[in-house]
């Protein structure tokens, strides 16, 4: 596999988490950029369209202030990717915060610039999952 789109996945990868926590419209903006239009995201056993993914993330938005915390590890190997970090999360009603550990396992697509790198599936679980219900 071409190691520039090895590269490419990273670049992606660490650009969005730096851009991440700026609410949910920074979300929006990147998650137009990371995945490709007819992407999906599997989130406990949940297989969602992007537009799906999008509206339970609005969701969770309005219950919880969200933080990405530590980046500790990515690992890619040919389109696949593997990361694990924190994500601090607030609940806006009871002021209640918890730390998550996340790990995500991510197919990518190699497309022409300026498009780039972009997610086909990913499949993500967390130690505590929440509901915004």
């Amino acid at each position: 596999m071409n190691k520039n789109f090895q590269e490419a996945i990273r670049d992606r990868l660490q650009t969005g988490f730096k851009n991440w926590n700026n609410g949910y419209e920074s979300w929006l903006d990147w998650c137009n950029t990371l995945y490709e239009p007819d992407a999906h995201y599997n989130v406990y056993g949940q297989r969602l369209t992007l537009q799906q993914y999008k509206d339970m993330m609005g969701q969770f938005f309005s219950a919880f202030d969200v933080e990405l915390g530590d980046f500790y590890n990515m690992l890619v190997e040919d389109d696949w990717c593997a990361i694990r970090y924190s994500v601090n999360i607030t609940n806006k009603k009871t002021g209640e915060k918890i730390e998550q550990m996340t790990m995500e396992f991510v197919n990518f697509k190699d497309n022409p610039e300026p498009i780039g790198a972009r997610v086909v599936e990913g499949w993500a679980l967390s130690d505590k999952p929440l509901s915004a219900e």
